[in-house]
């Protein structure tokens, strides 16, 4: 039965997801656990590939985990009873929800026979975190074109996302893009199409703040644009160059209790007779995100986000309660001012820090000399490379193109893969970390006069692993609350770490193979 998007204020349509693994990054010291119960089922992921399931949860006491369990080797063939488990044994904890009878129903993925050694060299690095991340052939060499579904840290947050691609089909009309789980988690990608925008060679396509197709033409720099100390941003936000804007320091350093925004003022001149425009943005999150949604929501509650993850967001109230919250502080909130006041007009959602999302607002026009916009959002949750006005735009029926085939890391089509990501059906491809596949898409000979532009279309959900680190040592007794003070905790820890954070996070992904 096809699962329903019950929650539609999903934390984020993007971007994926981001995970640390023992960063200490406060004066808070972690602890000892407790003995903790867990009543979800359970699967224990161990260094050595082998994967020890507890379908009635399980009992965390100091650096043990007790249970009725059942151990399966590399190849998930071999089984045998586990009363017991050291954690200095476990890579990570994670919820399943799939009753477990026999070998085949706990197979991590369609796409291979079993999982592979982690390692404890590879635990102690492994602070990269991703929801699915799309690649593609860019001259021989595979390149990051997107990442998918960021934020849908449940089922019940399970969502579409869309991203325009930069790629071009290959001589025969064909598209391939290589899925990669590099992360300690497990995806469940329930579709997965490519969609194609045919335009003329003037315009420029894109996606709106709800993944629809927008279209956009005659694109202007903004004439005036100020942080909030009043500082021109004009530079920094001009061109896709790299030189992106960043929240100011001193304004980072003072964002604690209930000032905790930064916002940007940009001004643009009104088209003439225009009563709507359209504000394209190049842009992508900092880490400040990550630290938020995987180290304050899921380690510092160490163990007990097992059932936060595998019980209460599986109900309607408390998933609801969480993705209203976030909506409400993280994201980005854009508004118009209209002679007197600034009125918020849209809410763009946290796309993830890997790959820069070019996006597209329409906003109205309600002065007649000029578009004054204010972007305003959590002190340093983005990084903007580039944020210009089209004057005209429209919307845009996407072709969209169904998946071909889906070929596994040795080269082998798999067609059970292929009808898992057929249609958004309730029938998951489930991928473990370190695997990939390709999925290759026929999109025929480019149309004369147009050009085309692709975006990948992706729908699912993950479930982060909860690190051996966090399951020995939990800074709280407490599983998360959705709040202010959660927030300013995320940004004081932000402050002091963010360099050394983006020095080794992407070169901190788990290899794939």
């Amino acid at each position: 039965m096809a699962r329903r998007l019950i929650v539609p204020l999903a934390l984020a349509a993007c971007s994926c997801v981001w995970t640390f693994q023992n960063v200490e990054v406060t004066p808070l010291e972690r602890r000892p656990a407790d003995s903790v119960s867990v009543v979800s089922p359970v699967k224990a992921h161990l260094a050595d590939g082998s994967t020890v399931v507890f379908p009635d949860g399980a009992e965390l006491f100091h650096d043990t985990v007790w249970g009725a369990g059942t151990r399966y080797d590399l190849t998930l063939r071999d089984s045998a009873a586990v009363t017991r488990l050291p954690l200095d044994s476990v890579a990570g904890m994670e919820v399943f929800r799939t009753r477990v009878d026999n070998a085949t129903s706990i197979v991590v993925s369609l796409l291979a026979t079993g999982g592979a050694a982690l390692g404890t060299g590879l635990l102690a690095v492994a602070i990269f975190g991703s929801c699915p991340t799309y690649y593609a052939d860019s001259a021989g060499v595979l390149a990051l074109e997107a990442e998918g579904f960021s934020y849908s840290i449940a089922p019940l947050f399970e969502a579409r996302d869309v991203d325009r691609l930069a790629l071009a089909p290959g001589p025969h009309g064909a598209v391939r893009l290589e899925v990669r789980n590099e992360a300690l988690e497990t995806h469940d990608i329930n579709h997965l199409e490519l969609l194609e925008v045919r335009h003329a060679a003037e315009e420029t396509a894109l996606t709106d703040e709800r993944n629809a197709p927008l279209v956009v033409r005659d694109l202007r720099a903004p004439r005036r644009a100020t942080d909030r100390l009043g500082r021109d941003v004009r530079a920094l936000l001009a061109a896709s160059d790299g030189e992106v804007y960043r929240t100011d320091a001193r304004v980072l350093d003072r964002a604690r209790g209930g000032d905790l925004e930064d916002a940007i003022e940009i001004a643009f001149p009104a088209p003439p007779a225009a009563d709507s425009v359209a504000l394209v943005l190049r842009l992508r999150n900092s880490l400040l995100n990550t630290i938020l949604l995987y180290d304050v929501m899921l380690g510092d509650p160490g163990a007990r986000s097992l059932d936060w993850v595998g019980r209460d967001l599986e109900r309607v109230g408390p998933a609801v309660e969480l993705a209203q919250w976030y909506q409400r502080r993280m994201g980005m909130q854009i508004a118009v001012w209209d002679g007197r006041g600034y009125r918020h007009v849209a809410h763009l959602k946290d796309t993830g820090p890997i790959a820069w999302k070019d996006v597209a607002i329409v906003l109205p026009v309600r002065e007649h000399d000029s578009v004054r916009v204010r972007l305003s959002f959590p002190a340093d949750n983005w990084r903007i490379d580039r944020v210009e006005l089209a004057d005209r735009f429209r919307h845009a029926a996407p072709i969209a193109h169904h998946l071909t085939d889906v070929v596994d890391a040795a080269g082998r089509a798999d067609t059970a893969a292929r009808a898992s990501l057929a249609a958004a059906d309730g029938r998951y491809l489930e991928t473990s970390p370190g695997q990939r596949f390709t999925a290759q898409f026929e999109v025929g000979a480019a149309p004369a006069g147009d050009r085309r532009t692709f975006f990948v279309a992706s729908q699912g959900y993950y479930t982060e692993w909860v690190r051996r680190g966090w399951l020995l040592a939990p800074r709280t007794t407490k599983t998360f609350v959705p709040s202010d003070s959660a927030l300013s905790q995320a940004i004081a820890r932000w402050r002091v770490t963010q360099d050394t954070l983006e020095a080794r996070f992407m070169a901190a992904r788990i290899p794939v193979r």
